[in-house]
Formats: structure tokens, sequence, C-alpha cells
């Protein structure tokens, strides 16, 4: 039974009955209330033809309706106290005024004699079904946006104004553009449901910079879900309760108020130095992908940023060799954190991310992938190497380089003459550079943990991203839910191959990181500072509760603790391990 009719079916039998659905994280947070619908108002457009002496006052109506978007995202934009939504925000304003479109639109007034909003309604079509034959990713990406700006502009040529939401409520939703997210922050409300959308979306990702709860990937709910029902909204787990009974309510109250509480308790631990319970030092860095992230680095006072993902701008952009766009975005994030460093991992495309115009490939992870990709696009990396070097000048000592799915020595040795070559070039324009950027790789590839030692000689710095490293050591593909319980980071090969690189690093003094998930689990992060790493990095709404597990430990513990973790053999003494080394830190913390 699909979920429209198991919903339909629940709520036939009575209208208070309590039930449970779920759909994917969006934003963490629970929050309860009412809720309010919300469906986008696009009016029919015309379809008569304009006589020729109409033509000139539909190109005029055209431009007034552009001059007014984008009157409206600038005052929007100007609001923006912490800047989180700016990239996204002029990402639609560059849209309105993007010459070609409007040739096109004016094209199709004066040409074709169609009224405006005809006219805007078939040249954003055509843009999409490009998009979407061409650039599947991105258009999976991008087209909530698009079809916001084109429903924008049709609105305001109708003057249809938005459905009204109620302040406060909960707001469900068909899908949502960021546009569309900012906008009704304005009116308070709680917390956001939608059919479509996934963790990565635009809207997701300003409604966690917001802190507005929201699940995602509910189908049909706003098929089904009527205005003004009780409901409650987990954002951590993806669960929404429809008509909550009472020890519902009062079980979700109490989380809601431990989570208050969290909070307040997780910006006394931010304010707090980053050392273990002996004080000795750590660095917990964040992993962020957008701009819109920022505000969640200063809020839980990272170190900096362990691993900027560049992926975004390819998949956001039409143009990603554009190296003017490339600069402004890696500027906006060192400025955002400076002078804290910034590693920036080289774009990363294949596996699950393909890169335009490529072939499907039988075993994509295995294939054609990172800096496989990369050293034959020669173009695209030097691109993407001058964009990078140009704002290390200007933020010098900030910027550090890592380069993803290396195999082989070569491969190293290939980017730095590159990067030397990319950094004389811009010597020989005139451009300062910063000569000591650092150039480090990632520990992804069994057979570069294996030989740590060797690669670390000619590293400036590792970083190991336990996600592929796991993947590739056991054989298993991590997104295949058949086999899904068989890939566990905590597996005792994995942390044999982080011990051989981490006593690679101290061999040669060279850093070792920790970039994957598994420093984000607080109980690993303390076997991975007892086996001498201590930098690690992950997602910034994790880093207090990882920080406040490593306040609360000796150094010479979790020394003891990775001796006893490498001495297991299997996955299950592990985890009892983990378990009781948790439930003597909780009584440590209790105490």
């Amino acid at each position: 039974m699909d979920l429209e009719r198991f919903i339909r079916t629940k709520m036939s039998k009575s209208n208070n009955h309590e039930f449970a659905i779920s759909g994917t994280p969006g934003s963490p947070g629970i929050v309860i209330g009412k809720t309010s619908l919300y469906r986008r108002n696009r009016p029919i457009v015309s379809n008569f033809r304009v006589n020729d002496r109409g033509v000139k006052k539909q190109i005029a109506e055209f431009h007034e309706a552009r001059d007014r978007a984008e009157k409206e995202l600038k005052q929007m934009l100007e609001a923006q106290n912490d800047g989180s939504a700016e990239e996204l925000i002029q990402t639609q304003i560059e849209m309105i005024n993007d010459p070609e479109l409007c040739e096109r639109v004016e094209s199709e007034i004066s040409e074709h004699n169609q009224p405006a909003d005809s006219a805007i309604q078939k040249v954003f079509e055509q843009y999409l079904s490009v998009m979407r034959q061409n650039h599947e990713e991105m258009y999976h990406e991008r087209s909530v946006d698009i079809a916001d700006t084109r429903d924008r502009l049709i609105q305001i040529l109708h003057n249809h104004e938005a459905d009204e939401v109620k302040q406060g409520t909960i707001l469900v939703a068909r899908e949502l553009s960021p546009r569309e997210v900012i906008e009704f922050s304005d009116r308070h409300i709680k917390g956001i449901i939608v059919d479509r959308g996934g963790t990565t979306s635009h809207a997701a990702i300003i409604a966690r910079a917001m802190n507005i709860p929201m699940v995602v990937g509910l189908k049909n709910i706003t098929k089904i879900l009527n205005a003004d029902k009780q409901i409650v909204l987990d954002g951590q787990t993806g669960e929404v309760i429809i008509n909550p009974g009472e020890s519902t309510l009062n079980k979700y109250q109490d989380l809601i108020d431990q989570q208050i509480q969290a909070e307040t308790d997780f910006q006394a631990i931010c304010e707090k130095p980053n050392v273990t319970q002996d004080n000795k030092p750590f660095v917990l860095r964040a992993n962020i992908e957008f701009a819109e992230e920022l505000s969640m680095i200063k809020k839980y006072k990272a170190d900096g940023i362990g691993l900027l993902r560049t992926e975004s701008i390819y998949l956001r952009q039409e143009h990603f060799g554009d190296q003017q766009k490339q600069q402004a975005f890696y500027q906006a994030i060192v400025e955002g954190t400076a002078p804290q460093p910034v590693i920036i991992r080289l774009f990363d495309a294949g596996g699950d991310k393909l890169l335009r115009g490529s072939k499907k490939e039988q075993n994509p992870f295995l294939g054609w992938r990172g800096i496989r990709m990369l050293l034959d696009n020669e173009g695209l990396l030097k691109d993407q190497l001058r964009a990078i070097l140009k704002t290390a000048a200007e933020y010098e000592g900030c910027v550090r380089i890592l380069i993803p799915m290396i195999s082989t020595v070569d491969q190293l040795f290939q980017v730095r003459e590159l990067m030397q070559s990319v950094q004389q070039e811009l010597k020989d324009d005139g451009v300062d550079i910063d000569e000591q950027v650092q150039l480090g790789i990632m520990i992804e590839v069994p057979n570069v943990a294996l030989q740590a030692e060797f690669f670390a000689k000619h590293a400036d710095f590792l970083s190991i991203g336990t996600n592929d490293l796991t993947q590739y050591v056991l054989a298993v593909d991590r997104g295949n839910e058949r086999i899904s319980t068989l890939y566990d980071q905590r597996h005792p090969a994995v942390w044999n191959l982080i011990n051989q690189v981490a006593e690679a690093g101290q061999k040669t003094d060279t850093p070792v990181s920790v970039c994957g998930e598994l420093a984000a689990d607080p109980i690993s992060a303390c076997c991975l500072m007892g086996l001498g790493i201590n930098e690690l990095s992950m997602s910034p709404t994790v880093l207090p509760t990882v920080k406040q597990r490593l306040r609360s430990r000796s150094l010479s513990d979790m020394k003891e603790f990775s001796k006893d973790v490498l001495a297991c053999d299997t996955l299950d003494e592990i985890n009892e391990l983990f378990a009781n080394w948790n439930a003597t830190n909780t009584r440590a913390d209790n105490g």
C-alpha cells in the first residue's frame, strides 16, 4: 500500500487516530504544532496572441516584473544578518538578469506575438527540458529554484500573491525554494514538511542554517494532510506523528525541553578550550559544502574547515570553468573562517556524482573518479587550482589543498607539478601568491593506507576519509541497502589501517587528520585521539557532542582504550568494548 492510501485509510477510521509516517531528516529539531498548507500560486498563463501594437507593452511588463522580482530578492538579501542564504539568493538574481534568458523571452513576445506570461513559461520550460536531458544531476539540484523564479515572474504579471500561511504553524508543501523558506521564516513558522527534496536540497540547507526543523521526501503528504492538523515533527529521525495523543505529546514535550537544555549546554561547551581532562589539546574542524553552512561553524566554534567539498560549484553552476564564480565561492568561505585554515578538496566527481557527458560505469566507485578524472581533464583541474591559488594569495596561510582518490604517488607528483605551473603563471601575470600552500592527500584507497609512510614523505598532510576507506576495505558498497549491515566503520580492519596511517604520520612528522563519519562518533573520536590523531573534522552540528566527550576523559585513558580496540578480532568485540566505554563515560559525566 502506498503512502497516500495508507494515510487516507488511517484518517478515515478516526479523525483523532494517532499514527506516524516516516520521511527523511532535512533539518534537526522537534516541534509540535498545527499545520498550514502551502501551494505555490501559479496562475494559468494566457493563450491569446498579441497584436503588433501590444508587443512593446508586453515587453515592458516583462521588464517591470523582472525589476520587481529583483527588488524583492535584494531586500531579502539585505535582511540576512548572517549572510547564510546570500549565494542562493544571488543565484536567483543572476538568473532573472541573465541576458540570454531575457533575449529569448523578448524574442518570443516580438517574433511570435506571445503575451509576456506565456513567453516566460515557454522559455523556462525549454531551459528545464534541456537541463533534464543533458545534465540530470544539475536538474535535480536546480529545478526547484528555476521553477520558483519562473512562477514568481508570472505571479507578478498576474498580480497574484502567495497563499497565506499562519504565523507559528508547521508548513506543509510539495516543494520549496530557498526564497520561499526565507520568506516563510519571517512568519515564524515552527517547522517544514515537504513531499519532495532531499537532505542536500537548497531548501533543506537554508532550513538548517535558520534552525527550522524539517522532514523531506514524504511523497504525497500534501494531498492528504489538512490544514490545522495537530502533528509532531521530528527533524532528527524524519518521523511525523499525526493526531498525537496526550502521552505522545508529553513524551515529545520532554524531548523538546531536553533539546533546549542541550542547546544551552552545547553553547557553554563551545566556549571551553579544546583540551582533554589532562589538558592535552585537540583540534575540531567542520566538513561543509555550502557557504550557507558558515553560520554553523561560527555557532559551534569550529577550528576552521577540515573538508570543503567543491562538487556543489559544479552541480549548482552551469559553467564550472568560470574561474570568477569559483574564486568568489572560495573567497566567501575563507573570509568567513579566517584566520582559521580551510582545507579545500579538489573536485571529486565520479562514483555517485557523474561528470556531465561521462558514461555510466559498471563499478563507478572503483572507476573514473576523483583525481583520476581530474588528471584526464587538465584544463578543468588547472582552472580550479588557479581559482584556489588566487584566493590563497589574499589569505596567506589559510588555504590548503586536498587531493581525492589518490592511489599512486605519481598522481601526487602530477598535481604538485600542475600547481607549481599555475603558481608560476600567476606570478608572470603579476599576481602575488602564497608560496607555502600545503598539498595533502585523502587516504581512501587501501594500498595508500598500507604504504602510508611512503606517501607521507611526499605529501604535506594526510586526511583519512573513513567513509570510502571502509567500503573499499570491506568490499561493501555503502549505498547498497541489501548489504548495508556489512558496512561498519568500526570494523577491526579499518582500525588497523587507521593505526598504520597514524604511525606513518608520527614517523615522518606529517600531520594526520580524520574527516570521515568515524570522527563524528564521540567514542570513536576518543579512540582516534588514543591512536595519536588529534585533528578531527565532522559535520558542524556534532562538534559540541564530540568535544564534550573528548574533554571528559584523559589522553592516557584514550590510549589504553585504543590499545584494547586494536586487540579486538571481531566487530562484536569492538561493539562490546564501545558499549562498556560509553557506560563508564556516562557515569563519569553524571559524577
